[in-house]
């Protein structure tokens, strides 16, 4: 049944969106939330690979960014963007 819906035919006329890379860009990434949700979520990224717990900035007080007691965490992480050509 599934073989219906499967082609092994190619349109070689339909247009093919080419995609080139570019130069590695900087994302930085803030957390936003009360110290133990911020140290939580950086320790849960580093568990899944996302990155080392240790690239994070230090805790500081988010001030206006947050609730009071919030803190704010940064970190910079660099990749490869694409652009559709």
């Amino acid at each position: 049944m599934a073989e219906e819906f499967l082609s092994l035919e190619t349109n070689d006329d339909a247009p093919q969106a080419a995609i080139k890379p570019e130069p590695r860009q900087q994302v930085k990434h803030l957390l936003i939330g009360s110290p133990d949700t911020v140290h939580c979520t950086i320790q849960n990224l580093h568990v899944r690979g996302y990155a080392e717990a240790q690239a994070w900035s230090p805790p500081v007080k988010a001030g206006n960014l947050g609730q009071p007691g919030d803190v704010l965490s940064v970190l910079y992480k660099f990749g490869i963007g694409f652009s559709l050509a």
